[in-house]
């Protein structure tokens, strides 16, 4: 699960710096902080980082064996894009 932590630390930043030439978040932005600062506080701790993967984990693994298969990936694609 170490590794899962590391890509999502990475592409939170990496998202967020492709707009650090702005000092406002966009839409989705402010809507990703807000996903992740859990207690509302405007800052984001490791342990909400956790604990946001790990609802995130739990939300993509639909059969909850522990494991997020292609499947699970493709009808969460598909679920994301109905809702576009």
């Amino acid at each position: 699960m170490v590794w899962i932590n590391r890509i999502i630390i990475l592409f939170f930043f990496s998202f967020f710096s492709s707009n650090i030439s702005s000092n406002e978040l966009s839409d989705d932005e402010q809507m990703y902080f807000n996903f992740i600062d859990l207690n509302n506080d405007d800052q984001i701790s490791l342990l909400e980082i956790n604990q946001s993967i790990s609802l995130i984990f739990q939300i993509v693994d639909f059969n909850k064996d522990g494991f997020i298969s292609k499947s699970e990936i493709s009808e969460l694609k598909t679920i994301i894009d109905s809702l576009k």
